[in-house]
């Protein structure tokens, strides 16, 4: 299934692609960074992505090239993990939305919230 984490930027700010990279590797060591380039297919709305395993779980990540989402592919619990690590490199003023790429929810992603929190959230709304 495909998860975003969106923020619209209101404030202008967005989550700059180093910044995104550093931290992908700084707290996802295992997980394998790709960052695009000016010929990449998909460029204009890409910027980039990352695939992480955990036990046997898969998820793939991809930052849209504004800064200001994430579209997340893999297991609810991993999904929302990622999530809630994104909240952390959204500037606090924006309000980041964790849903599904139908919106058929759209669960608020609090600063300091868990990601147990979030997937309770997530599960209600089913």
């Amino acid at each position: 299934m495909t998860y975003l984490a969106v923020f619209e930027g209101k404030t202008g700010q967005v989550v700059v692609r180093d910044s995104l990279v550093q931290a992908l590797r700084t707290d996802w060591p295992e997980a394998e960074v790709s960052v695009s380039s000016g010929d990449s297919p998909g460029r204009e709305v890409r910027d980039v992505a990352w695939v992480y395993r955990e036990a046997g779980s898969e998820l793939e990540g991809r930052s849209h090239i504004d800064g200001t989402c994430l579209y997340i592919e893999g297991p609810l619990h991993l999904a929302v993990q990622f999530a809630v690590w994104y909240r952390r490199l959204v500037p606090q003023a924006e309000e980041l939305i964790f849903c599904d790429d139908t919106y058929s929810f759209a669960v608020p992603v609090a600063v300091g919230t868990t990601p147990e929190s979030v997937e309770a959230d997530v599960r209600a709304t089913f």
